[in-house]
């Protein structure tokens, strides 16, 4: 009991706090119905009149007063009362001072951008401080909040209390701000929606305005291009050869495009200017009138004005030169039922001249025509005009016609024979032309293209390479081995079909969208263009490699060569089409200093190279042209008894610059540029004087001199021939010359060399073989051969020192020497060990460092005028 009876005290005690706790549950479901309905209506208002309504119940039922006003921005950004319900104070409306409004507490919470509250205290405080101006009922407490939209503040709401006894408080602060944004929520909605409409609808009465000046442009523009088709059909019936008859009736259907012309007619003048005929006449009430003699018509009104007319409601328009229209009344005495409503007509002149008048009328409408249709009328009558001009003078012609046409006929023939002959001579002229471009941009034998066309392309190749970074080309510089020889040896006319031939093989290899070029000679030199990958060029130069070095079937020869190649690829850095074929030229260069047979990218050190062989090749042939060359002689001893044989003569160039130098450093380059005979031609002259000095010697008067030449007096054509002739013009005793020759000279010609040294032979001078054992030492040139002296190469001798096997070859040779009539000389001889061992075997003569060294001979003349020698 005692139990129950606490619990119920406790319960008792507990009751009024659940009282209130209900009472604030009550409150807060009512403000959260309050607040959705807002939220609701703030989404979907279309109205603010409505909206506020709506927020006047919200306050109501949130708020402990119903008394607010909303203050909004205008567009001149002037604080504006929206709404007002004060019940305390009906006319507020009649209050509010828009001017002061910065002094007023609802512009004092826009300005601070801050919620405010202010109790009358507060506010008289503020009045008296000249802050704000007083107006209306003063109320008890203030609340104002601002509204925000985004970061702008955009108007105030604010509530007052007129109860002494109901203060806000700051939960009446925060349901304010709440229905505030609310507020600026439906605002912005209704602001969006009502500036939305107002675009949609200035938009639409533009858009109205636009299509109704469209309409009116399209309208004139069909009228115009209407107009413009039927002037241009009149122009066209007035070219058109066609019978008159015809051509007024498709006249008069075209002006009926344009103007109601159902009633048309066109009447012209007779030729003395009496008479008044109708040609054509269209009318729905007339029928067609005889020709009448001139009257004070309509027609006669044209014709006497010679300017376009328009009759209408008894008011004359008539069109001047200049455009100008005039008007003035119709003062004809004409009977009102024979005169038409509209009346329009223009006369047909002839330069000025009136002949005719072009008219139609309209007895219903006298509206039917305008001043306008006078322009439309005199280009309708200048073109019938023209017509009938046309048809006058189409007679006229028919007559004369007849009679030009023999003389026509005749001239015809003339002229045709004339232009035959003309077009005869014109295709010669282009043929020739074509012939002549032709000619200047291809080689004339290969019919390849030459250095112009050539540099032509490869100068555009460059430009395109500026504009186009990515765009590869590279050039091929193409030189054949042994040409020359080819062309010395067999003649012109092989070297030709040789090179007709190389150009056929040098065509398959390359691609159809290269260029192949000859520059001239052997030279050949190929554009690969549009390159993709260094592999493209090597495959095609690989290919021409193959193909050159396949064997030639010429005249009965069979014929072998290579091509050695020098590649050039495509740079920015290149100015023009010189540069990129000089660095493709010194590859070339390269590749045959290489062996030939090859090919070789070009890379900046060839350049030094290339500019260093072309200083050489100049210095050289300043050397033969000034006679920088000596000859220094070594003595050619017998083994056994160490008398002189003779000597073999070593060439030297005293270089300005660079002193001595021996073969080695400069022949080379004599081989290959030619320049090699002309030192030869000097030698050969040089050698046969000694030859002459030393016949006043006893000692030498006997003595042989041998000289190194080159194999192209054996192998080219008439290059024989020229020695010989020149040994017989410097000595009567070629036999003290003995001629040497090593393998490279006939290794590839066996059978021109043979023959070659076979006349030598046969001319009287000796031969020998030289440097036999540094190269092939084919057995068959001891037998086959008629050289009188083999001489040992000095490699060959210096293994003496460390292999004895070669003593068995020197002992061989030896042997069979006696058989096949030739000598051997050992060249190289440096030590006594060395010619004691080359006597045991056998070998006869040898020259060498120990024996004697090379030297100078210096001529000068003694007192007897006896020729005297010294060693240099």
């Amino acid at each position: 009991m005692e139990s129950r009876a606490t619990e119920t005290t406790h319960a008792v005690r507990q009751l009024p706090r659940l009282k209130t706790l209900l009472k604030k549950y009550r409150q807060l479901k009512t403000m959260q119905s309050g607040l959705l309905q807002l939220s609701e209506l703030a989404g979907s208002v279309t109205d603010m009149a409505e909206f506020y309504r709506a927020l006047e119940s919200v306050i109501k039922t949130l708020l402990v007063t119903d008394s607010f006003h909303i203050a909004l921005l205008n567009s001149s950004d002037e604080l504006q009362l929206a709404y007002c319900h004060n019940l305390a104070d009906v006319g507020i409306n009649e209050h509010v001072d828009l001017a002061n409004w910065r002094k007023s507490l609802t512009g004092l919470v826009l300005l601070s951008q801050q919620t405010m509250n202010f109790s009358n205290k507060k506010i008289m405080k503020l009045a008296n401080e000249d802050k704000i101006l007083l107006s209306g009922t003063a109320c008890v407490d203030w609340l104002g909040v601002p509204l925000r939209l985004g970061q702008q503040v955009i108007g105030v709401i604010a509530i007052q209390s007129f109860d002494a006894k109901l203060n806000f408080s700051k939960s009446d602060s925060q349901i304010l701000a709440l229905i505030a944004e609310h507020l600026v929520k439906a605002v912005d909605r209704v602001q969006s929606r009502a500036l939305l409409e107002s675009s949609i609808c200035q938009r639409t009465l533009k858009l109205t305005q636009t299509n109704q000046q469209l309409q009116r442009e399209i309208a004139e523009r069909q009228l115009a291009v209407k107009t413009h088709q039927v002037l241009l059909n009149i122009s066209e019936l007035t070219a058109k050869s066609q019978a008159i008859e015809k051509f007024y009736q498709a006249l008069h259907q075209e002006v009926n495009k344009l103007l109601p012309a159902k009633n048309f007619y066109i009447a012209l003048l007779s030729e003395d200017k009496s008479l008044l005929e109708f040609p054509y006449y269209c009318d729905e009430k007339m029928p067609q009138p005889e020709t009448r003699i001139l009257s004070d018509g309509l027609s006669e009104m044209t014709i006497s004005t010679a300017k376009p007319i328009l009759l209408s409601d008894r008011m004359v328009y008539t069109l001047a030169a200049q455009g100008e229209v005039t008007q003035c009344a119709f003062t004809k005495h004409y009977p009102d039922h024979e005169l038409p409503r509209a009346w329009l007509a223009a006369p047909l002149t002839d330069h000025g001249e009136v002949f005719g008048v072009i008219a139609i009328q309209h007895y219903q409408d006298e509206k039917a025509y305008h001043s306008k249709d006078l322009e439309l009328m005199r280009f309708v009558s200048h073109h019938i005009a023209i017509e009938i001009l046309r048809q006058k003078v189409q007679q006229q012609v028919l007559q004369s016609n007849e009679a030009l046409e023999k003389i026509i006929n005749k001239r015809t023939q003339e002229l045709q024979a004339t232009n035959l002959n003309l077009r005869m001579q014109i295709e010669e002229r282009r043929k020739a032309e074509a012939r002549l471009y032709h000619e200047a941009h291809h080689d004339g034998l290969t019919q390849l293209p030459n250095r112009a066309m050539f540099s032509d392309r490869l100068t555009y190749a460059i430009r395109h390479l500026k504009r186009h970074t990515n765009h590869r080309f590279a050039v091929l510089f193409i030189d054949l081995d042994r040409f020359k020889m080819i062309n010395d040896t067999l003649g012109h006319h092989a070297g030709d079909q040789f090179l007709i031939e190389i150009s056929h093989r040098l065509r398959d290899c390359v691609r159809d969208n290269d260029i192949l070029a000859r520059l001239g000679g052997d030279e050949f030199v190929v554009l690969l263009d549009s390159l993709q990958s260094l592999d493209d060029i090597e495959e095609i130069a690989s290919r021409i490699i193959t193909s050159i070095a396949q064997p030639f079937e010429l005249n009965g020869h069979t014929l072998y060569s290579n091509a050695s190649i020098g590649i050039a690829q495509s740079r920015v850095t290149y100015k023009d089409a010189n540069e990129i074929l000089r660095d493709a030229d010194a590859a070339m260069y390269q590749a045959k200093s290489l062996g030939r047979g090859r090919y070789v990218f070009f890379d900046d050190s060839m350049r030094e190279k290339i500019i260093a062989s072309m200083t050489l090749e100049q210095e050289l042939r300043q050397a033969i042209k000034s006679k920088q060359f000596e000859l220094h002689y070594q003595q050619i001893s017998d083994l056994t008894s160490t008398k002189t044989l003779g000597f073999e003569v070593l060439l030297r160039w005293q270089h300005p610059t660079k002193g001595l130098l021996t073969p080695s450093e400069f022949l080379f380059m004599a081989e290959e540029t030619g320049m090699i005979l002309d030192i030869e031609t000097w030698v050969i002259e040089e050698v046969c004087l000694q030859l002459k000095l030393w016949k006043q010697s006893k000692e030498y008067e006997h003595a042989y001199i041998g000289v190194n030449l080159s194999g192209r007096h054996l192998i080219q054509a008439n290059q024989l021939a020229k020695l010989m002739a020149l040994i017989s013009v410097n000595t009567i005793e070629p036999e003290r010359l003995i001629l040497e020759f090593n393998e490279s000279a006939f290794a590839r010609h066996t059978d021109l060399a043979l023959k070659g040294l076979r006349k030598l032979k046969e001319f009287g001078v000796k031969l020998a073989l030289d440097d036999y054992g540094a190269g092939l030492s084919s057995f068959n040139f001891l037998h086959s051969y008629p050289f009188e002296f083999i001489k040992l190469d000095r490699s060959f001798i210096r293994m003496l020192n460390h292999n004895d096997k070669n003593l068995s070859l020197v002992k061989a040779l030896h042997e069979l020497g006696t058989k096949f009539g030739y000598r051997l000389v050992a060249e190289g001889i440096e030590s006594e060990a060395m010619l004691q061992k080359l006597q045991n075997v056998g070998c006869e003569f040898g020259q060498g460092y120990h024996i004697s060294r090379p030297e100078k001979i210096v001529k000068t003349k003694t007192e007897s005028n006896v020729v005297a020698m010294y060693r240099a």
